[in-house]
């Protein structure tokens, strides 16, 4: 079988960017500086909880020490908060009307029985749970996480919704040794179903720095309707142990690359809405399902995938791998977020030529990546145990990426529309995209592509890259523009400023390109190259618009393979202009094209052509 995911998009779509991250006041957790809860009372209590009543209401406005106890309390019993607390020991409640104001929950305190808190909305005081902020030892952060963990099971289970988290800056551990979804959930901070997790600025979760080569900060396990909003989620990047390591699944693990500060696995209707995610060593976010598919694609035996899973307002920066990767979903809605940095680097090598990894971006260092698995069996047919289905990106910006913005790897269904990029959206094997009304403004003029819509055939000589339609877009200040291979494609109304070229096209069939603008005052520029010994066939480029310093055409080889010998492909009623009238429209060593009813201010070239129609053409001077 050969495996899909590894193909790299194209040799332009690494190229490292100049940007430079955004400006990021680290706020450095040095010290405990807890924000206080409103538990301000510290006088004994005068009376024990084992003279509570049935039916009463007990008013906490002293400390109620259980001195270790387990208390079995009568039926039915209300607990009002005014400012007191209960601590260190258990409480079992009799009687289904039982109340506890959630200010009183603590660390120290367990509850059993059938208790409902008086507000579904909860505060977490770091230091009522016993966390430890600041650097501390791997022991500690695993507390930290164990002791969070406990505080947003017990809320849940007392039938609290909002969980919410103002000033806390810690570490958690959350190494996992092995690259499995469950496993990193239990290795996590869970957040459950219908539950929303509402975090400040002043939040800080942080990785505990590790030397496994894989984490989950955040998970969201098979769950429904939860939200993540607000705080900092920071990884472990700069202070990671990346030496080789083999994990306790026997696998080599060297390239440390599955550590992600979100990871949403099986998971239906998820918000992550404002919240800054840095520097984790994979992915800033991880979309999944539960488990891989069966070989056609099916969800069986309760195997879920990700669906309607909305990210919005949120910044990624710094991440190793890619800002976000979305591997098994359907349904998921990019918008208004920004994402910056990821995957800058070089790879190191030694002296024999093997990787060294390091903090340094590892592949494929893309601003959001959508990637599903899939394999191509030996007989030609595909093993899909992945799929990416339904992926909206919108309103949002990316800068400084080091593989590129947005690589559409293996996907259906997309819709990238009003957007910013600096570096670049390219393909490699994804069907049905809409690339609409974006601004491409090339951070480096080297960057080969804007956007890159690539060819690939399966054993079966059928292409898996088509039906896509490229409209409205702005691009300034690229080699190329956009590279066009592939089918069915439809390309119009996109201005296509100061770039070498500005129509790269390379094999490519049934598709239309049309009102397109292509305009560069560069020292070098031209409008429409074929990529050498270019396959076109039954395409029409219609209506387009040409003023550039070199070639409005420079048709080398276009089709010269060809097999055919009628018509492949049309320009009809165009204008093509160039700043200075020695170069020509440039036909050499082509067959098979018909250029007719356009004008020009520079004459044709045909050199070595077969089958090239030259007719009803308007030479103007201008």
């Amino acid at each position: 079988m050969k495996l899909l995911n590894y193909f790299l998009l194209s040799a332009g779509a690494f190229l490292l960017t100049s940007c430079s991250s955004e400006n990021f006041e680290e706020v450095v957790p040095d010290a405990q500086n807890f924000e206080q809860s409103e538990n301000t009372v510290t006088t004994p209590c005068s009376f024990d909880a084992i003279d509570i009543e049935a039916n009463s209401k007990v008013i906490i406005d002293c400390v109620l020490d259980l001195n270790g106890e387990v208390i079995t309390l009568p039926e039915n019993v209300i607990f009002e908060f005014n400012k007191g607390d209960i601590i260190n020991g258990t409480l079992i409640f009799s009687g289904d009307e039982n109340i506890i104001d959630g200010r009183i929950l603590n660390g120290s305190l367990t509850l059993e029985g059938n208790v409902a808190l008086t507000s579904p909305t909860f505060n977490f005081y770091g230091q009522r749970w016993n966390m430890i902020e600041g650097k501390t030892t791997d022991e500690n952060a695993l507390t930290n996480r164990q002791n969070l963990n406990k505080a947003i099971e017990t809320v849940k289970r007392l039938g609290g919704n909002v969980f919410e988290i103002n000033k806390l800056n810690a570490y958690f551990n959350v190494g996992a040794n092995k690259v499995n979804r469950k496993y990193h959930s239990e290795r996590s901070i869970r957040v459950p179903s219908n539950f929303h997790l509402k975090m400040s600025e002043n939040t800080f979760l942080r990785v505990q720095p590790t030397h496994f080569p894989s984490y989950s900060l955040l998970t969201t396990y098979v769950t429904d309707n939860s939200v993540i909003s607000g705080g900092n989620l920071i990884g472990d990047r700069w202070e990671h142990d990346y030496s080789p390591i083999v994990d306790i699944a026997g696998v080599s693990r060297n390239e440390h690359e599955w550590g992600t500060t979100i990871y949403v696995i099986g998971s239906h209707g998820l918000i992550v809405d404002g919240v800054t995610i840095r520097e984790a060593i994979g992915d800033g976010i991880t979309v999944h399902a539960k488990t891989i598919r069966t070989p056609e694609g099916l969800l069986i035996n309760e195997n879920r995938t990700s669906e309607n899973v909305i990210i919005k307002n949120t910044k990624i920066y710094e991440c190793r791998r890619n800002g976000l990767a979305v591997i098994d979903a359907n349904g998921v809605t990019i918008d208004n977020c920004q994402i910056n940095d990821t995957g800058k680097g070089e790879q190191a090598f030694n002296s024999a030529g093997d990787k060294i990894f390091s903090s340094a971006g590892t592949l494929p260092r893309a601003g959001i990546d959508l990637e599903a698995l899939r394999y191509i069996n030996d007989d030609g047919t595909m093993n899909e145990i992945n799929r990416v289905e339904d992926v909206t990106i919108k309103n949002s910006n990316f800068k400084g990426n080091a593989g590129g913005d947005v690589d559409l790897y293996t996907a259906t269904d997309v819709k990238v529309h009003n957007n910013f990029f600096d570096s670049n959206v390219g393909s490699f094997a994804s069907n049905h995209v809409l690339i609409k009304d974006n601004v491409f403004e090339a951070a480096d003029p080297d960057f080969t592509f804007a956007i890159s819509v690539n060819s690939y055939l399966d054993k079966k000589g059928n292409e898996l890259n088509y039906n896509y339609t490229i409209t409205g877009n702005t691009i300034r200040g690229y080699r190329n523009g956009i590279n066009l291979s592939g089918k069915n494609h439809e390309v119009f109304k996109n201005n296509v400023m100061n770039c070498v070229t500005g129509l790269l096209l390379k094999s490519l069939s049934d598709s239309k390109i049309y009102s397109n603008r292509y305009i560069s005052a560069l020292e070098v520029s031209y409008g429409i190259n074929p990529f050498p010994n270019t396959l076109v066939d039954n395409v029409s480029i219609t209506n387009e618009f040409i003023d550039v310093t070199n070639r409005p055409i420079n048709l080398r080889g276009l089709n010269s393979e060809s097999t055919i010998t009628t018509n492949q492909i049309t320009f009809e009623n165009c204008e093509f202009y160039t700043k200075f009238n020695k170069f020509t429209l440039y036909i050499k060593d082509s067959k098979n094209l018909t250029i007719k009813n356009s004008k020009m201010n520079t004459e044709f070239e045909k050199i070595n052509t077969t089958n090239v129609i030259v007719n009803s053409n308007e030479l103007i001077n201008r």
